[in-house]
């Protein structure tokens, strides 16, 4: 399958835009692949949906190219950094129908909207649809202590500048909520759904208005961590830094309950 044309019927049921807004390594792909395997929502995955309004493609090559991306990505298992975020007997890559459609480009997002802010404004006239955020959240001191791992600069600015960075972009997280209703904007915490899938699953597709299918949520499960992985303790960190990074983190109310020693 090289390209896709999508018809009116099939465009007609759509309701919603769906795009996330965060961070990296913070659980937006497997949120993303739920979401997909719903068989009336089609998310792509890394597309980047703000890059191509900028370009100036059409409402419908934009379409047309969400349900491509998300049938390719459902070919190769949707597997990304080595982790197949496939939901076993669900509609990954496929439809029934169109409720909602999106991109899941999380952190990445945050930085191009931050900049290019008029763009934001653009979605909903642009698509005709109803714009949807969700904001995937994971306990801080893990996602800067995976970046730490990933990053390639040298001691003894590395964790530095992990933490700056995550700020940074927390601070342009804020910015972009301020500017959409509450309403359409969902805050979504990676640790519950690893440990109460039902209820934030559930919680997840009432945000589109959407019932969860008959045996999805066993499905899910099988894709699931027993935990959530706690990446703070594979590096070693020192207690005046995570003293610093939390009263940085302080500020943000969604990120002050979380602390170094949550279990």
């Amino acid at each position: 399958m090289n390209e896709i044309v999508l018809t009116k019927e099939a465009m007609a049921s759509l309701r919603y835009f769906c795009l996330f807004i965060g961070y990296p390594y913070s659980g937006h792909s497997l949120v993303g692949s739920i979401l997909d395997a719903h068989p009336e929502v089609v998310i792509s995955h890394e597309l980047h949906v703000g890059r191509l309004i900028k370009k100036g493609l059409t409402r419908e090559q934009i379409f047309a190219m969400i349900v491509l991306n998300s049938n390719r990505f459902a070919q190769i298992g949707r597997t990304w950094n080595h982790y197949s975020y496939a939901i076993p007997g669900a509609w990954n890559g496929q439809f029934r129908r169109m409720t909602v459609i999106g991109d899941k480009k999380g952190g990445k997002s945050a930085n191009f909207f931050t900049n290019k802010s008029e763009i934001i404004g653009q979605i909903e006239p642009f698509f005709g649809l109803t714009a949807r955020y969700i904001h995937v959240i994971r306990n801080p001191f893990d996602i800067i202590s995976t970046l730490y791992r990933k990053s390639n600069r040298a001691e003894p600015d590395k964790m530095r500048h992990a933490v700056e960075k995550i700020l940074k972009q927390i601070e342009k997280v804020e910015h972009i909520r301020r500017s959409i209703e509450p309403g359409c904007w969902l805050d979504l915490h990676h640790e519950a759904l690893i440990t109460d899938p039902t209820r934030t699953i559930t919680g997840l597709f009432d945000f589109f208005d959407l019932t969860v299918p008959e045996g999805f949520l066993d499905n899910c499960r099988k894709i699931l961590y027993a935990s959530p992985h706690q990446s703070r303790h594979d590096i070693h960190w020192k207690e005046e830094e995570i003293n610093w990074v939390s009263e940085r983190l302080a500020k943000f109310t969604v990120f002050s309950t979380y602390t170094f020693d949550d279990k």
